[in-house]
């Protein structure tokens, strides 16, 4: 998901998530110009060729400075600024319980750091860069690029089921996550990437195999001031199924009604969850000694229509992101790991955890993403 807690008080001025929309690709990979943000995100589970295992997180924000361009605004120098880009890289290395991060930011200047804008897409291969990284369309998928200080990512991402709109029946790619008109965003995954490269990790390179899901969002006003954060899960099945889901916490300890989930067949095909038809049990938590977030890291998932339960436990307790150059920010991104049943047959599975707003950080800790956006 990768949201950040935008709130209520957005210009006008800015697109809207309002009504459903029927995503073309691969135009819709491209950046949508006139929302205020967006971001482009990958996550994966990987193995090493002795069978060592790693995740890792891969993320490029876009936030508008303004509804209208800077052109459109009588500024003329070439240093003027449409948006900002920032980027995370986050590489979990499963053995030897290490977990690193990376941070930077770029002005949407020179080529400094861009995304190809819809309106180019029918003629330009779509590329999103910040500096030396980048997400740039491929044959069939897409290579993803990073190095900062003793990490790298050096990856080839291979489509094996097209992409997937978030939302319910008839309004799929509209992903609604408040009761109030706007508060939404265009959402929709690319499940089960084939992932082959090269991965580094304090200054030791790796070659790596193994499963990555992107995901691409767009909106302007997404959450409302009552939400506190989420806990966001994409699960990758063994068998070729995946599934994802959203649940926004409230200030007050409710659930969002909005809050949903998409289960996902091997061929692609894809079932909206009501919030009412997902039963999430909270198990182990892991306090972070860092933040003093706790989070919880053990969940058992029922979707009973669709005979599923699974047990989710992360991979390694500490996944915090910890960011420092932009705010001071915490939140938990994390590998998982899934075993359950799936229609009265055993499965198991690998994913991403992520999770905003926790409670007990300390006095003055950034809470989320929204320190971020």
């Amino acid at each position: 998901m990768s949201s950040c807690l935008c709130g209520e008080a957005v210009a006008v001025a800015f697109k809207q998530a309002i009504e459903p929309r029927v995503l073309q690709f691969p135009a819709d990979h491209a950046s949508h110009s006139g929302f205020q943000t967006e971001w482009w995100y990958v996550t994966g589970n990987l193995k090493d060729e002795t069978g060592g295992e790693f995740g890792y997180q891969f993320t490029i924000f876009r936030r508008a400075m303004d509804a209208q361009s800077a052109a459109a605004r009588g500024r003329k120098s070439k240093w003027a600024v449409d948006d900002i880009y920032i980027g995370h890289l986050a590489i979990s290395d499963i053995a030897a319980k290490q977990f690193l991060f990376k941070e930077e930011t770029r002005r949407g200047v020179l080529g400094i750091a861009n995304a190809t804008d819809i309106s180019q897409a029918a003629n330009t291969p779509v590329r999103v860069s910040l500096g030396g990284w980048e997400l740039a369309a491929a044959a069939n998928g897409w290579t993803l690029k990073a190095q900062s200080g003793d990490a790298a990512i050096d990856f080839a991402l291979e489509k094996t089921m097209p992409p997937v709109a978030h939302g319910r029946a008839g309004e799929e790619g509209l992903s609604r996550k408040g009761p109030k008109l706007g508060q939404a965003s265009y959402y929709y995954s690319v499940p089960q990437l084939k992932t082959s490269g090269a991965l580094t990790v304090a200054g030791k390179k790796f070659s790596i195999s193994g499963v990555s899901w992107m995901d691409h969002e767009f909106g302007s006003n997404q959450l409302s001031t009552q939400q506190a954060g989420w806990d966001w899960f994409s699960i990758q099945l063994d068998d070729g199924r995946a599934l994802m889901l959203y649940m926004l916490r409230n200030k007050d300890g409710s659930l969002e009604p909005s809050s949903s989930g998409t289960w996902i067949e091997a061929d692609g095909k894809s079932t909206y969850l009501p919030l009412a038809e997902i039963k999430l049990t909270r198990g182990r938590a892991w306090k972070s000694p860092h933040s003093g977030g706790e989070y919880t890291i053990g969940w058992n998932i029922a979707i009973p229509r669709l005979k599923v339960s699974l047990d989710i436990d992360a991979a390694q307790d500490d996944q915090e992101v910890r960011g420092a150059k932009i705010s001071n920010i915490s939140y938990y991104e994390g590998a998982i790991r899934a075993t359950g049943r799936a229609q009265e047959k055993n499965i198991s599975g690998r994913g991403y955890l992520e999770i905003t707003g926790a409670p007990g950080q300390k006095e003055g800790e950034g809470r989320g993403l929204g320190g971020v956006l």
